[in-house]
């Protein structure tokens, strides 16, 4: 997480249309369904949590933009008014000054299983 990588690692896990989400604490693991409405630009990712810590978060719809560069998948959070009201042309989309979150997150391969 940008601003935060000594405090250690966060990991999405990414199936489909579902996501698992693991934060920089134990608490902070979310499993969502996502869509990718067309046509927004950048790009917009909208995430409804099915599963979290707490029962407030079931059904809570979580915004970001996102972009892929260079095997990097970049997510930055976006407000829900941001989403109704498209950005004027030339406008920061926010991927380097957003203030709600953003993660940078390379792909790594799934850790093999040892035999026992």
């Amino acid at each position: 997480m940008e601003g935060h990588e000594t405090e250690g690692k966060v990991s999405i896990t990414i199936t489909g249309n579902a996501l698992r989400f693991q934060g920089l604490k134990p608490t902070q693991r979310y499993a969502a369904t996502f869509t990718l409405p067309a046509g927004t630009d950048p790009q917009q990712l909208h995430a409804t949590i099915q599963d979290g810590p707490g029962p407030k978060d079931i059904g809570q719809v979580v915004f970001a933009i996102f972009k892929i560069e260079n095997g990097t998948l970049t997510l930055a959070g976006i407000s829900e008014s941001a989403v109704q009201s498209p950005r004027p042309s030339g406008q920061d989309p926010g991927f380097e000054n957003n203030s709600m979150f953003r993660y940078d997150l390379r792909k790594v391969p799934p850790k093999k299983k040892v035999p026992q």
